[in-house]
């Protein structure tokens, strides 16, 4: 293992959140684990390779939102792995005070912005792309919600599971053809993708809101 600066900053963040947050340190941890990187640069693999035309795309650059961002890997990872035009602004959001915080100390570089992802009018924004990760956790009236508050043309990354044994998963499906059919009426231009997990099998559809 070569000893770099990326190994000092990990472990000066992990002492901090220890002395900070010790109860989110687990918590923290997961957020970091192989199964999440695999499961996000697979979503970004995918939508770097979506052909149809969105909001903005012809523009210098665009700005992009992560709804339930967590500890800010998603919006980490976009930042340098996306391709399909060059980010002006990220913007990761979650309700956990916490989660940003943190986030916002391993990632600085990240705009962390504590709200509720059901409480975003997204007409209200410029955003030309929309990633949601944690479908299973929110109610289904409250996605279509999310979507119907955006611009048309706006395109939209949705994940989802059929992993019902966790008491969180409030909004499982239980195929591909389940969940893509839930957002036909809204969405266009739908690609739609499964990824074979141990327990579980991780849907995404990649579309742009009508």
């Amino acid at each position: 293992m070569i000893y770099d600066q990326n190994i000092i900053n990990a472990h000066k963040n992990i002492e901090w959140i220890a002395k900070a947050y010790p109860g989110r340190l687990l918590d923290a941890f997961s957020c970091f684990s192989q199964n999440q990187f695999d499961c996000k640069m697979w979503l970004i693999d995918c939508l770097n390779q979506y052909p149809f035309h969105f909001k903005y795309k012809t523009r210098d650059s665009i700005d992009i939102a992560i709804l339930g961002g967590w500890y800010g890997l998603m919006a980490k990872l976009i930042s340098t792995e996306f391709k399909l035009k060059p980010i002006n602004n990220i913007y990761s959001y979650d309700f956990d005070n916490i989660a940003t915080k943190i986030g916002k100390q391993i990632f600085p570089e990240i705009a962390f912005i504590e709200k509720d992802v059901t409480e975003i009018d997204l007409g209200r924004k410029n955003f030309s792309i929309v990633i949601n990760t944690s479908c299973e956790h929110i109610e289904q009236n409250l996605l279509y919600k999310s979507i119907d508050s955006a611009p048309p043309k706006t395109l939209f990354v949705l994940q989802s599971n059929n992993y019902n044994q966790l008491q969180q998963h409030i909004n499982c499906v239980r195929n591909l053809d389940h969940f893509k059919n839930q957002y036909k009426t809204r969405m266009e231009n739908i690609r739609a993708y499964e990824l074979q997990k141990e327990k579980y099998t991780r849907f995404m559809i990649i579309g742009v809101k009508k």
